[in-house]
């Protein structure tokens, strides 16, 4: 009894469109699919079988696996306990990365480790064909991991330009835009006193914290406001942020409370908030609190915190395919790629 293609796709739970390709052995379809349909088609008396597809087919599970072009070092200073930004950079690289078979080696440095400028070992395997670094800009570590002779693509870089940073692909977000927009939406709703929380001056910090922090001066300037230096924190590191107790205490030494805390980081506005909450402080009614990158834990804070969104997985992206083009042509110009932000207006400034 001759058979038809709806009944074998019937039998085999496929679409006939796909039976018909099968059967006339179109590269749209994979050889175990096909060697299915044909055996049932052989089976089922289906008679416009060419004869010569029913020879065995190599198992697809024999094929070489895909190679492995090497692995690409992960290198950042910060655990994943203490930031929400790196991780989220991280799924962006392993998306690019892993479909063109590279693999991602993480490296963790402490400030020990960026001080004595001791590197992970991996760096020394010959399979690490190049370098990407997160949350490290110490201009001394930068000019240290090119004596490796890798391709490096930084996040974020340096305060200052350096002939190390000639040598380097940056991908970072654009710094100035959103905290003077934010701040004066605040001047226009009444705010005078202005503090800035960040570290600004150690020798890791990036030029993200800096610009943040000028464009704060410029548009208080620009409203004929001047920036308190008692309301800020500008020495104090990641580390002393770890301590609440000092915190605390900071926030006791000041005179007394700015209008407005705008902070280096989502990270560092968070600490701040819970400190002022133990104090007994009222977010936004005694103070506002602005952060910058739209980390998860930025909205799950009560009050939820107003912050900048940084595009934290499509830097990842950029990075890993600036990446892959730095590999491909070692040659070509160094790239510097700057992605846009946008204002998040939450509870903690309403």
């Amino acid at each position: 009894m001759k058979c038809t293609i709806k009944q074998i796709a019937e039998e085999l739970n496929l679409s006939r469109n796909t039976v018909a390709k099968a059967l006339k052995n179109s590269d749209q379809v994979s050889a175990k699919t096909k060697q299915l349909v044909l055996k049932k088609a052989n089976e089922m008396n289906y008679k416009n079988i060419d004869e010569t597809l029913l020879m065995p087919a190599p198992a697809e599970s024999t094929a070489p696996a895909p190679a492995n072009n090497g692995f690409i070092l992960f290198l950042t200073r910060t655990y994943a306990s203490d930031s929400e930004f790196w991780t989220a950079v991280l799924t962006g690289i392993e998306s690019i990365l892993s479909s063109a078979n590279y693999h991602l080696v993480i490296g963790i440095m402490s400030e020990s480790d960026l001080k004595k400028l001791e590197f992970p070992s991996s760096i020394n395997d010959p399979s690490i064909k190049g370098i990407i670094i997160v949350e490290i800009c110490d201009a001394a570590v930068c000019s240290a991991l090119l004596q490796y002779n890798l391709p490096i693509i930084t996040v974020d870089l340096p305060k200052k330009h350096t002939k190390a940073l000639d040598r380097i692909d940056v991908i970072t977000m654009e710094n100035k835009k959103n905290v003077q927009r934010i701040v004066k939406q605040l001047i226009d709703k009444g705010a005078e006193r202005f503090g800035f929380i960040g570290d600004i001056y150690s020798a890791n910090v990036g030029r993200g914290f800096q610009e943040r922090y000028d464009a704060l001066c410029e548009c208080l300037t620009e409203n004929r406001l001047e920036l308190d230096t008692r309301y800020c924190l500008l020495n104090e590191t990641p580390d002393d942020f770890r301590n609440f107790q000092l915190v605390v205490k900071k926030i006791q030494d000041m005179p007394s409370l700015p209008d407005v805390f705008i902070c280096g980081n989502d990270w560092t506005a968070i600490q701040l908030m819970y400190a002022l909450q133990f104090l007994g402080y009222q977010i936004p009614k005694d103070v506002s609190v602005v952060g910058f990158d739209d980390i998860p834990a930025s909205e799950r804070i009560t009050p939820s915190l107003t912050t900048i969104h940084t595009p934290q997985k499509y830097l990842g992206i950029a990075a890993a395919r600036q990446m892959l083009e730095r590999i491909q042509y070692p040659d070509s110009p160094h790239v510097y790629s700057e992605y846009e932000t946008q204002l998040i207006i939450r509870d903690s400034t309403i």
